[in-house]
Formats: structure tokens, sequence, C-alpha cells
């Protein structure tokens, strides 16, 4: 089974499958129409006869419920009269900002330092996006919202899922649990805007406005799949993060944009497709017509944001976007296609609240990625686009962002206001290299541009941040956010491969253990007392837990997660003579509350310089138990969390000692005019920094 890595993420699942129920479903509907016809004939006349005494029913039922409505509001809601800001800038590092604060590079973060807060801030454990920006989301800790890692699992089944997002009965459904900031603040009828927080898909309804982030999947229903044209030999063995397609290079090529599944009642699900007329021209051009659309595209040029509309079924489509790159025509043909994001006018599934939100967006601003993680790492890791192109569209994604900053700002006038950007944690995971003397493909010599554009995407977010001083009062708050710091992943560690090579997970016989063996294939359950998932999470193999557990509960589990904690830690890396390890977590050390049941019995916290495989995400055992890491995604985020705290700014003083990310909910409370008693019954896992 190959693996599949979407964007920089793991995404086992196929996506979305549409069926189609064929052309006989017309005549079931003029059946259906026929039936309501007279069913409506009877109602009409019901309503004739008693006309007067249903009116005068629901005049009173009106009356009632507004009078319920009316004094519901009056209760709840809280005349805060000035703004709250909250930028959440993704992985800034205490390494990298210090510096640059103290050489006056950051103009809008020092002149926010110097007349309000500046402190390190604690961040979750584990030191994961989705994990860390629920906690923010609401103040609590895993064990009481349930994200625990990336990937999650069924115990049963052993079927592995992402957790930024889920699908029940053809419909997207809320992943996190418990109650968020925003629905806190709506209650209050304090008017709010969310724009791209992750693990927001599908939206929340909102006193205000919300925009989903990180979690809303591209019409294929991943977290990201680009395609790729080429008419160079390719090897199909490393096809990873997309749907690389040869091609023979020709004055006209027949190609394929690939939209969702689907499948007949009785079929095998296929992707549906509309094709597109590719013609070479003069100096190195191409004619792309499909749908009635012509463009033209020239050699190292992004297209336009191009519409394509896929028929899914009986009057049923799906209204995608995407961008266009063509890499080059001589000698060889090469075309890249974004992952086709769902049209923000008409997207297949509801991204935002209210629903013609995303539509006022495209309107304001033009069109945008709304894909949650919109940068294609992964196509750059593949060695499908270069690294300046990528630059391109990561500043594009930037700007989108700040374009929706500044057109919420322009009427913001009470409430609280919350804009994400992931620019810096993006550009850190894939140019931490060039600050890294001791990474594998450390580049002495590498452009000047590639070596500054960590304090480049920096000095960017700063100046996000001038926009925002400008337009405060001297009675609004602002808050500046990370969720966690960054370091170097210089090493690979594959955990499974640890756990088989020191006998507590065993494969079926005659099973290499080769890295093809992604989903937990060959494992041989009734020999395995524990394996490892997403990045850092391990399971033991219980009885009456999971599906084939063999281990029973209760002490025979404590001491086996004791055993395994204890070799864990000892481990050393021969080739560098550096431990492996900086601590190894139970879970009841840190997840705590209704959900704590379903969190890893262990998690690994690894020192700095190493990290999860990709593999170990999802249940592979490669042959070695650590390599070097040789992609160009060389930094990262997840290692102990104890190594990597986060940054906070605020233009009030913050009069917590060691501030956490569970405070910012509590915090909002409390400004906006929650009582002490009322956010105590919260149950949040923080307090309120002010």
């Amino acid at each position: 089974m190959k693996m599949k890595l979407f964007l920089s993420y793991i995404d086992p699942g196929t996506g979305f499958t549409f069926f189609n129920l064929g052309s006989w479903l017309t005549l079931f509907l003029i059946g259906l129409l026929g039936v309501f016809l007279f069913l409506f004939k009877k109602i009409f006349n019901f309503f004739k006869r008693y006309k007067k005494i249903i009116i005068l029913t629901a005049l009173v039922l009106l009356v009632f419920g507004l009078t319920i409505k009316g004094a519901m509001m009056n209760r709840h809601r809280f005349n805060y009269n000035h703004k709250v800001i909250i930028l959440g800038f993704d992985a800034l590092s205490p390494e990298i900002i210090e510096p640059l604060l103290k050489d006056g590079r950051l103009k809008n973060f020092s002149r926010l330092k110097a007349s309000g807060s500046y402190q390190l801030l604690t961040t979750t454990n584990p030191a994961q996006s989705p994990v860390a920006w629920s906690a923010f989301a609401t103040g609590k800790n895993p064990g009481k919202n349930g994200i625990f890692d990336f990937i999650i699992r069924d115990p049963k089944t052993y079927r592995l899922d992402l957790v930024l997002s889920r699908m029940e009965r053809g419909r997207p459904r809320r992943v996190l649990k418990g109650k968020c900031l925003w629905q806190y603040t709506s209650e209050a009828l304090v008017p709010t805007s969310i724009i791209s927080c992750p693990v927001t898909y599908p939206p929340d309804k909102v006193y205000g406005r919300m925009l989903s982030g990180m979690g809303v999947p591209d019409i294929l229903g991943t977290e990201g799949t680009f395609t790729f044209y080429t008419s160079e030999k390719i090897d199909r063995d490393k096809f990873i993060g997309g749907k690389v397609f040869p091609v023979k290079k020709s004055a006209v090529m027949a190609l394929n944009f690939i939209g969702p599944r689907r499948a007949g009642l009785c079929g095998k699900p296929e992707y549906t497709r509309v094709p597109f007329k590719a013609t070479l021209k003069d100096k190195g051009s191409v004619i792309i017509e499909y749908q009635k659309k012509k463009i033209e595209l020239k050699t190292g040029q992004w297209s336009a944001w191009q519409e394509v509309v896929f028929k899914l079924g009986f009057l049923s489509r799906a209204h995608g976007i995407c961008k266009l790159y063509l890499l080059a025509v001589e000698p060889e043909f090469k075309l890249y296609i974004t992952p086709i994001n769902f049209d923000p006018r008409r997207p297949l599934f509801r991204i935002s609240c209210p629903e013609n939100y995303s539509r006022l967006l495209a309107g304001a601003i033009g069109l945008f990625y709304t894909q949650g993680m919109p940068m294609d790492t992964w196509a750059v890791n593949e060695g499908r686009l270069p690294e300046d192109v990528f630059l391109q569209q990561a500043a594009e994604v930037q700007k989108e962002k700040q374009d929706m900053l500044d057109f919420e700002l322009k009427d913001f006038k009470k409430g609280v206001l919350f804009c994400y950007f992931e620019y810096a944690d993006i550009i850190q995971h894939m140019f931490w290299r060039y600050l890294d003397r001791e990474y594998p493909l450390h580049e002495k010599n590498a452009p000047a541009g590639y070596k500054e554009m960590i304090e480049k995407s920096y000095a960017a977010l700063d100046k996000v941040l001038g926009s925002v001083l400008d337009k405060l009062g001297k009675d609004d708050t602002l808050i500046v956010l990370s969720d966690h710091a960054f370091g170097a992943f210089r090493r690979v560690v594959h955990l499974n491969s640890w756990l088989r090579e020191n006998g507590y997970l065993a494969l079926k016989g005659g099973a290499s253990g080769d890295s093809g063996n992604e989903l937990l294939a060959d494992v041989d359950w009734s020999k395995t007392r524990a394996y490892a998932l997403g990045f850092g999470a391990i399971y033991i193999n219980q009885q009456g837990r999971e599906g084939l557990g063999i281990v029973r509960p209760g002490r025979e589990t404590e001491e086996l997660k004791e055993e395994i904690a204890r070799k864990l830690s000892g481990w050393v890396d021969v080739k560098y003579n550096r431990p492996v390890i900086h601590k190894v977590y139970k879970k009841e050390q840190i997840f705590w509350g209704k959900y704590a049941s379903g969190a890893p019995d262990l998690y690994v916290g690894f020192n700095q310089g190493y990290r999860a495989s990709w593999q170990t995400a999802i249940g592979g055992l490669p042959r070695e138990l650590l390599e070097d890491n040789l992609k160009k995604w060389s930094g990262d985020h997840l290692f102990d969390p104890g190594l990597l705290p986060g940054v906070i700014f605020s233009n009030r003083k913050i009069i917590k000692a060691a501030p956490s990310i569970y405070d910012i909910a509590p915090t909002v409370l409390k400004i906006i005019g929650y009582q002490d008693a009322e956010i105590k019954k919260c149950d949040f896992d923080g307090e309120p920094l002010f």
C-alpha cells in the first residue's frame, strides 16, 4: 500500500466519493413531484378551511419566540465597546525573533514589546499545530478537546485517519470537542471574526464571521494533491504527494484536470475528469483550452485563478479553482497544477459562517486559496516545484491573509478579531537548512536570498503587525502569539522499527519490514505488544481496547509502559553520539479530561534534531532505526515541547509569570466582561493573563 503524503502532512484517506444515481432518477423525481402536488392540494384545502385559527396561532408563537429570544439576548449581552485583536503567527521562535529585536530589525514588534509585554509562551504537549491551536481555541488540554496528534486510529480496526477533518454520511463533521473561544464571545453577543484558525472545518456558528482554516480539504477530499504532467521519464515508485502523469510531447496534447471520485450504485469509484487541450507555441508557451476557456501560459509563469467545473451526477456539480505553472517546454514539457481548491463563491461544502462570507471575501479581495494548508511544500520535496516558484506561491498566500485582515479591520469597530498566518512556519520548514551548518543538505554557497528567507518571513509579519497597531485605540487589546518555536530536523527516527528491534512489535512470517509496509501492514498482532503512530505516539496493544490486543490492562500495561519509556530514554544515536529522546511521557502526565481515554499510552518528546519519520506517522517499519533527513523539509517543531516555547506579545502588561497557550481563551473572556466565577465554570486549563 503506497504512502500518501499530502502537502506537508499525512492523509491516508481516500478523499471524497460521490454516487452517480443515473438518469433513472429523473423518473423518480417526476413521480415524487406528483405526490407532492397531491399533498399540496390537501394542505391548501386544510389551510383555506382553518385560515383564521392558523394565522392567530402562528402570531402567538412568533410573539412568544421573540420574547424568549429577547430575554436570552438581554441576559447574555455584554456591552463591550472596544476591540480585542489576536494575531496568530504560527511558529515564531525566540531563537530567531530575539536577535532581530535586539538589532532593531522588527520595529513593530519592538514597539509592541516596549509599550506592553513580551514573554515566552508554554506550548502544548505535543507541540503540533492542530494540538496547539485547538488548545488556544478551547483553553483546554487534548484530554478535554480530543485533539492529540495529526493522526488518529480506530483501536478496534487499527484503521488510521487524519485528525483535521471527518466525514459522516457524505458531510463534514466537527472534530474539535468542547466549546471554543468564539462560541463564548458569540453567546455574549460580542461581534466576532475568526479568519483561518486551524481545526475549524466545518465552521462553527458565530455572532459575526468565520472562515475555516487548516482542515479544509481540496476538491479531492485530501489535504492537498497537486497534478504534474511531464514528458520526462518518471519513477512511479516515488509518487508521494501528488498525481504525476507521463505525457508524450507533441504539438497538441490531451490532458485532464482531476476531480472528486464518482461511483454508480454498483460501479468502481473513478476520478472525474475535465479534459483540456495543451497546444505548444513558439517561444516557449502553451495554449490551454477547456470548458469554453482559453488561456496562454508562458514558461516560468503562473496563470491567474482558473475555474473548473466537475460533473458529479444528475444536477450535481463541483466548482473548483486552481493555478497552473509552466515549468518548461524545451527540452521536456513540464506543467504543474495546484491542488484544486473549493471555489469560495460556490464551495462543495460550507467553509464559512455565514455561508456567503467566503463569497463576500472573494468579491472584495478576489479569488483565494481555500485549502486549509495552501502552500505546496511536498511539490518542492518531490522536485516538481523549484524553490523560487514555491516562494512566489507562499508570498501570494501571505498577501491573501493580509488582504483578509485588512478587509475585516476596515469596518471593525468593536468585538473580537482573530487572524492566522502560517507564513513563517512554512518558510522555516523548507529553508531552515540554509541556517543549519550541520544539516545533511546544507548549501554553504546557496543564494543569499534563500539564506535570508526566514528573517524575511518575520519581517513580513512585522509589517502585518504594523497595520494593526495603527488602528488600535487606547482601551483596545492586542495579543500576538505563536503556538511553538522551531528547530533543525536532521535525523529521522523510525519508532516502529525500534519497537520491532526491541521485541515489542512483530511482523508476520516472511515480511521484510521494508518501508513499503505502511498503515501497519504485515504486523503480527498476536505477538505485538506496542505500536507507534503519528509523530511520537505509542499505543499498547491492550486486551479489550484494541481489536487484537494481547496485553492485559492494569498492572501488565503499566509495567510495559515503564519498560518502554526507560529503554527509549537511554537511546543514543551512535553515529553522532547524541541522545535521541529528551523525555517519554505517560498519558496521565500530560492528558486529563473526558476524552483522555483515547490518548496515546506514551508520548515521545524528541531532542532537537530528531523527529519521528513520515513512515512512523502512518505505521511504517523501515529497516533502519535512524537515518539522515535528506528532504528539503529541514526545520520542524515536533520535538519535546519543553525545548520549544512559543512567544507572546501584548499591548497590556502580562501579570502571569509563565503564560501558556491555554491562557488566551480565559483572558479574552475576562476582557469582554465574563466574571471570575463564570470563567471558573468553563473548566479551562489556563487563567487570565491581565
